[in-house]
């Protein structure tokens, strides 16, 4: 009971107030004491806790296998239906996040739609609707932006009570996100202002971890309106706050965001200094959101500063990325082509 009360005491206070290693590694102690305990049904939902935790520190294959075996567990049996387990239930979040971030898209969208199919089952438009969320993260990655603003859409004329700030403010980033990459400023600005300005007036669980796509979404508005002083401003944030983390992926892309705001203001050498700082990130961890997005960085910049070798060895980095994840998704998955298409990948595919 006290393995079981310190699990969840130290697992809370990183969901809710940010990450501490310290913290983290205490939960994971306690799981250990869990385990060792014997009974697999009460480890079955810290597994799913401590799994959340590993995911928010890039871990997230371990997150992945974390998740399933806790399915697992409570698959085996027991008094209550698994269906009806809150921490099955959780297992239906996890499992896509850790998928999506480990590039597999393809096993990610299977996971959405199952969990979508069951929740309508049951009843649970809440949790169904949350999960359409998702899919729309996925998408997002794959380049569908206007898949992307169509759910998020039909999610704030849905979300628009005090009840559910978290998945509000979600979906404000993301349709922010994706009205950028669609050109409409005026309105990826409301979006996202709006989400800052919901975080600023009442912090939730895991607000902390939404203020790192939040600041990249704001840092690639700023870049695309020209706003120069504003973006930089910007992307030092968004390094701040993914660098008092263990989230790999996000500091990657803080890095990058920082060597494009740099690019722009011809600050070739502050460039170069991001940019090496982007790949030390990633060396070690399966970031391949992160990595195709550094690598191709790195191609317009060494192509601007004259190393073509250097450009070339990129170049085939990204690519070989880029593949990977289109191929995780089904050959007539209609997001694939999507992905395929989209300019920013179809300049790094592209024969040299």
């Amino acid at each position: 009971m006290q393995a079981r009360t310190r699990a969840s005491y130290f697992f809370q206070r990183v969901w809710a107030n940010g990450w501490n290693p310290q913290d983290a590694n205490a939960c994971r102690q306690a799981l250990a004491e869990i385990r060792h305990a014997g009974d697999r049904f009460v480890l079955a939902r810290h597994l799913l806790d401590y799994s959340r935790l590993q995911w928010v520190s890039s871990a997230y294959r371990d997150a992945y296998r974390s998740a399933v075996e806790s399915w697992e567990i409570l698959s085996e049996g027991g008094e209550a239906n698994p269906y009806l387990n809150h921490a099955y239930l959780l297992g239906l979040y996890i499992v896509p996040w850790s998928l999506l971030f480990l590039g597999e898209w393809g096993e990610a969208l299977h996971a959405i739609d199952d969990g979508i199919t069951m929740m309508e089952k049951n009843g649970d438009a809440h949790r169904a609707q949350t999960l359409r969320l998702y899919r729309a993260w996925v998408h997002f990655h794959a380049m569908d932006f206007a898949g992307v603003v169509a759910t998020c859409a039909s999610m704030l004329s849905w979300v628009g009570e005090p009840t559910r700030p978290s998945v509000l403010r979600f979906s404000l980033m993301l349709a922010g996100a994706a009205e950028t990459a669609l050109g409409h400023y005026a309105q990826a600005r409301e979006h996202l202002v709006a989400a800052r300005e919901e975080m600023e007036r009442q912090t939730v669980i895991i607000d902390w971890y939404r203020r790192m796509p939040l600041a990249s979404a704001l840092t690639h508005l700023w870049l695309a309106t020209g706003e120069l002083a504003q973006a930089q401003q910007e992307a030092e944030q968004f390094l701040t706050v993914t660098l008092g983390t263990a989230e790999r992926t996000w500091q990657a892309l803080a890095w990058e965001a920082n060597a494009r705001v740099a690019l722009a203001a011809r600050d070739l050498a502050r460039a170069h200094a991001c940019m090496a700082q982007a790949l030390v990130t990633m060396e070690g961890v399966e970031v391949p959101l992160a990595a195709w997005r550094v690598h191709a960085t790195a191609v317009e910049l060494h192509e601007r500063t004259g190393n073509s070798g250097v450009a070339a060895h990129h170049r085939a980095l990204s690519r070989a990325t880029i593949l990977q994840l289109a191929q995780s998704l089904p050959a007539d998955e209609p997001l694939r082509a999507t992905f395929l298409a989209a300019p920013s990948v179809r300049q790094i595919l592209a024969d040299v």
